[in-house]
């Protein structure tokens, strides 16, 4: 007869301890030590090797608070009129995304208890999928802190986003946790971690061997075009009439800077106003991009007057010399709460409601602009974080990407550096040059490889200027999507499935 074996349970002081260290290893490998995601797990793991489910779940809630305070901390500084209702927003903000670690942590137990040490491979599979649901809904998606961003700064470790997305670095980084967990009790285990570094690393290296050859090629057949970011450095306090002036001359000083410019980019919001035919921000944005004979690509507010209903869209404009605006963008995924309150095209009563937010609508259509027979896609803000609208547009024939955003309002926090460097990990999956602009920065180009060219630094008036060449690889990424994201999801449901239906076991 089998003898059952019940692990101790911990303390619930160390308990708290333990899901305290591992939140602040997490927000660690975020901002500081990128690296140390390799390990951040590991204190929850141990939890969840010693702990009931229904103490795992407050556990990982607590884990998942001490990482999304300090890292989502950038909203409180914005200026609402109602700050009451701001607080409440962050703090249910905190909640929605601490709450999928508290369900990891849970149901990882459950399938362990269930069905033995297999669990530790479900808990795997499970946290990526539960970070791949968190992104799927545009009207409450947010997949900012996914653990994979923190691998970004290590150039051969990412290369592996073209097949698998932003999905394959998360699963390195928690296959990592796992097996150096488990390798404590099975050191044999080590090997695993060895034996993946070392594909991803020689993948790395021929990927970017031969992108750096396809470049060349593409180089000698002459198609480019010079791409001028102007980042004005405008506080969002700065009267109308001053911000204006302000920005005139700034692009004086950029258009004598570089003559041969092709094309150049402002940043969202870039000017006060309806962007409106005649209206003075058309007009002195067309004024502005006749004297210098070079298109001007913008973001601004639209208004619409459709179906006795007045729409205000957050937009990008391109006005070209002597044409004016010529194309349009209206952004399709607007910040839940801070532009729109979610839902609210289905609940109709959450229109009525104020609580400081904006009112804006969402676009319909995705747009690709051309500029000497060069096409395109802009992104608003944090459009950036989300992949499958930047590889639809690139399926759809975008040559380059372009992200305007203005994250002024967030101060010298981390938000803009958390921000910039979500728009790298775009460029690597779609293979295509990405084009920042920010207002009070962070701007930059970043190469199909995910290195960065031309980095500003927050809050300094800076002209950055490249010639941008067209992406012609179409990646399994982009041409496939999020497969890898729906496998994890699959084998997660499996998982769950086996162990509710499966016997319990006694030991693991």
């Amino acid at each position: 007869m089998q003898r059952h074996i019940q692990k101790s349970e911990i303390s619930p002081p160390l308990g708290i301890l333990l899901s305290v260290v591992s939140g602040l290893l997490l927000f660690s490998s975020f901002v500081y030590f990128p690296y140390l995601s390799f390990i951040s797990f590991i204190p929850l793991l141990f939890l969840i090797d010693a702990s009931s489910p229904a103490k795992l779940f407050f556990y990982g809630l607590l884990a998942g608070f001490t990482l999304y305070i300090p890292l989502l901390s950038f909203v409180l500084v914005m200026e609402v009129p109602i700050r009451f209702y701001l607080y409440l927003g962050v703090f249910l903000l905190w909640l929605y995304l601490s709450l999928y670690y508290g369900l990891w942590c849970s149901i990882t137990k459950i399938i362990l208890e269930r069905s033995g040490s297999f669990g530790w491979i479900s808990s795997i599979v499970l946290f990526v999928s539960l970070e791949f649901l968190r992104s799927l809904t545009r009207e409450i998606g947010f997949p900012w802190g996914t653990i994979g961003y923190t691998l970004v700064p290590q150039k051969y470790l990412i290369q592996i986003a073209d097949v698998t997305g932003i999905a394959g670095l998360s699963f390195l980084v928690i296959f990592t946790n796992v097996v150096l967990y488990n390798s404590f009790k099975r050191p044999v285990l080590i090997i695993l971690p060895i034996l993946i570094f070392s594909g991803v690393m020689g993948y790395s290296r021929c990927r970017i061997e031969s992108l750096q050859k396809l470049q060349f090629t593409t180089r000698n057949q002459g198609t480019k075009i010079t791409v001028l970011v102007v980042q004005p450095n405008i506080s969002p306090d700065i009267k109308r009439r001053v911000e204006m002036n302000t920005r005139k001359r700034v692009l004086k000083k950029a258009s004598q800077t570089e003559p041969q410019t092709d094309l150049i980019v402002w940043p969202e919001s870039a000017l006060p106003g309806y962007m409106i035919e005649g209206g003075e921000p058309e007009r002195i944005t067309r004024q502005i991009a006749d004297s210098l004979r070079v298109p001007i690509l913008m973001g601004g507010s639209r208004i619409s007057f459709e179906e006795k209903r007045t729409k205000v869209y957050n937009s990008a404009f391109l006005v070209e010399p002597h044409k004016g605006i010529t194309e349009f963008y209206d952004k399709i995924y607007l910040v839940p709460f801070g532009e729109r309150l979610p839902l609210d095209e289905f609940f109709p009563a959450l229109q009525k409601l104020e609580f400081g937010q904006g009112r804006f609508s969402p676009g319909e259509r995705r747009t690709l602009f051309t500029v000497n027979g060069m096409r395109f896609g802009v992104l608003i803000c944090f459009e950036s974080i989300f992949p499958r609208h930047v590889r639809k547009l690139v399926k759809e024939g975008a040559d380059f990407m372009v992200n305007i955003t203005d994250d002024s309002w967030f101060g010298r926090t981390f938000g803009p550096y958390e921000h910039a460097r979500m728009a790298v990990l775009r460029a690597v999956e779609t293979r295509r040059t990405f084009v920042r602009c920010g207002n009070t920065g962070i701007s930059y180009i970043a190469t199909p490889e995910g290195e960065i060219k031309h980095r500003t630094e927050l809050f300094e008036e800076a002209v950055i200027s490249d010639d941008i060449y067209p992406g012609s690889t179409e990646t399994p990424y982009t041409k496939y999507g999020d497969v890898f994201s729906y496998i994890m999801l699959i084998i997660a449901v499996i998982c769950i499935t086996g162990a509710v239906y499966g016997r319990r076991t006694s030991r693991y």
